[in-house]
């Protein structure tokens, strides 16, 4: 499970109409001669999204690379217009929308159109989302520091252990982070080992997550108002 999923439970938790976009997916499984995309599917389920998954999703690819590579290996092509057009429809049928990431923030979408236009296409604040570990230091200050060229409003960054803590970069770079940014840090959410299957059991992840992210920071940066 992803960040999104959690936060999206959350907010559905508290009793608001909550959407959600993942632009394009790539390394789709194939499913009844369908290519599934199942981060964007899961986080519907999570949320509760009332949108139909094409409009979620509109572009789903075989191979796991950038959306850009992908669609050029299929003989395909991204239309950012489909892209904007299909977050139209999801944001106006519910409380409040998020829109998933595809990679890293100049991860390229279509020709010329990074994830990073999409951000500044569609007036979207930023919640930057980095691994705990060794490298998160340099990559979080690069995607705030694009950001900000950008005059993109960050909300906040969050740092996720993907994997049972094993050096003294997770320990020590929380920390670190607060020095050298004044983007607030405004949780750093624990690994939970999975029992069976691909993902934790819901329930405990989304308790998880409101113990240590500050999902009222997130929702006062978005002008929502208190449930």
């Amino acid at each position: 499970a992803n960040e999104q999923s959690v936060r999206v439970s959350i907010w559905k938790r508290r009793g608001r109409l909550v959407g959600n976009m993942k632009p394009a997916e790539s390394g789709c499984p194939e499913e009844g001669g369908e290519t599934l995309p199942r981060d964007a599917r899961f986080v519907k389920e999570m949320a509760g999204c009332k949108s139909p998954l094409d409009a979620i999703c509109p572009y789903r690819f075989r191979e796991p690379v950038a959306p850009f590579v992908a669609a050029g290996r299929e003989g395909r092509r991204i239309d950012p217009e489909r892209i904007v057009s299909a977050f139209a429809g999801i944001r106006a049928a519910h409380d409040v929308t998020l829109i998933e990431g595809v990679g890293g923030f100049l991860v390229p979408i279509a020709e010329g159109f990074r994830v990073s236009d999409l951000a500044v296409r569609l007036g979207a604040p930023i919640l930057v989302v980095g691994r705990l570990g060794l490298g998160t230091l340099n990559h979080t200050l690069l995607t705030l520091e694009a950001a900000a060229r950008r005059d993109l409003r960050v909300l906040g960054v969050v740092l996720s252990a993907a994997a049972p803590p094993s050096t003294v970069s997770e320990e020590t770079n929380p920390d670190v982070l607060t020095t050298l940014t004044d983007v607030p840090l405004l949780g750093v959410l624990p690994h939970l080992p999975v029992a069976g299957g691909d993902t934790p059991d819901p329930e405990r992840l989304i308790n998880a997550v409101e113990e240590h992210l500050n999902v009222d920071a997130v929702e006062m940066g978005l002008g929502l108002k208190p449930e």
